[in-house]
């Protein structure tokens, strides 16, 4: 299982690759998006401007151990980033994080598309057995995206995060190996390393 070694991924307009020049002015640019927090379990009053340094320590933050990647669009355009952190190689699991940060590009399946990416890496070629993470329960464009992709609910932690003034609940999902084969025999999609 080598770890270390992080390709570029591709396919259907999406493209999975490392931290570029621009990248970060791009995410200053972008702001923070009251909406897009909510979705992280984060309570924004108004959405909130964004310095370079700013962003550049959340990429930071975001960018810790384990592959980690740059979402972008078919025009190389930064959209979010993606990560598969920590592996366990013992244990071959891993947990995902994902976050799509333009507000503009919502919607539109870059994320779902993108996890299929990291889903055929980790589980193909890491040879990983499990996936998981863990989203706020009320974040249903993102659980209807972990969803068709395979993920299954394993359980709630119920009241676990204070948002909007009130308790939500936290849900734990999870793709085994065999789930993920299962679901290739039924997709064909075009999915690359490298584009």
């Amino acid at each position: 299982m080598d770890v270390d070694h992080v390709p570029e991924l591709g396919g259907d307009g999406v493209r999975l690759r490392p931290l570029r020049d621009g990248d970060i002015a791009r995410r200053a640019a972008l702001g923070r998006s009251r909406d897009i927090a909510r979705g992280f379990g984060e309570d924004l009053k108004a959405d909130e401007a964004m310095t370079e340094s700013d962003a550049a320590a959340e990429l930071g933050r975001q960018y810790g151990p384990g592959p980690h990647w740059v979402i972008a669009d078919r025009d190389d355009v930064f959209v979010g980033v993606v990560r598969l952190a920590p592996v366990d190689v013992v244990n071959r699991s891993a947990r995902l994080g994902i976050g799509i940060l333009d507000p503009a590009r919502l919607g539109q399946g870059i994320g779902t598309k993108a996890i299929r990416l990291v889903l055929r890496w980790g589980f193909e070629e890491l040879g990983l057995h499990r996936v998981s993470l863990t989203v706020v329960a009320n974040n249903s464009r993102a659980v209807a995206a972990y969803t068709r992709c395979g993920f299954t609910t394993e359980g709630r932690f119920r009241d676990s995060v204070w948002l909007g003034g009130r308790w939500r609940d936290d849900l734990s999902m999870a793709i085994l190996e065999p789930q993920w084969t299962a679901l290739q025999a039924n997709v064909s999609e075009p999915v690359t390393n490298g584009t």
